[in-house]
């Protein structure tokens, strides 16, 4: 008995290419990044006392470094107050399997679920000439940070 062939073989098209992966480190780093602020400016609304800048610059720090997820049970990777952060996304990516990972812009680590809105004033969906962006970072012209 033969396997049927798949539609996008049938239409003449090859198998969609498999998408990058984005680790959460990447994912804390591009959402930081694309809010342009300095891991000094992320910190600040979570420390109220100077002698716990220092505490909490150094949090910021291991959450983007290569290799570090933050356990289930501690929800201080929560980055929301400082910038636009999903922690559903971050758990994901900590959690689940590659291809199980939610699709993110590849510039920015924006996701569907997030309200974003373009230079425009529009809500962001994603670019229809580049999939791997939203509209926003494809109108700002940013390159992808994940190829």
């Amino acid at each position: 008995m033969r396997n049927a062939p798949s539609l996008l073989a049938m239409l003449g098209e090859t198998e969609p290419a498999a998408r990058p992966v984005i680790m959460p480190w990447e994912y804390v780093k591009m959402r930081r990044s694309a809010a342009g602020m300095t891991i000094e400016q992320a910190a600040r609304p979570y420390w109220h006392r100077p002698e716990h800048q220092a505490d909490v610059e150094r949090n910021i720090r291991e959450l983007e470094t290569v290799g570090f997820r933050m356990q289930r049970h501690f929800f201080g990777a929560d980055m929301s107050r400082a910038y636009s952060f999903n922690l559903d996304v971050y758990r994901q990516l900590c959690d689940t399997p590659p291809e199980q990972h939610p699709r993110l812009c590849l510039a920015c680590g924006w996701d569907q679920w997030t309200t974003q809105y373009d230079t425009n004033g529009n809500d962001a969906t994603w670019s229809e000439t580049d999939p791997d962006l939203c509209t926003r970072c494809e109108q700002l012209e940013r390159k992808k940070v994940i190829t």
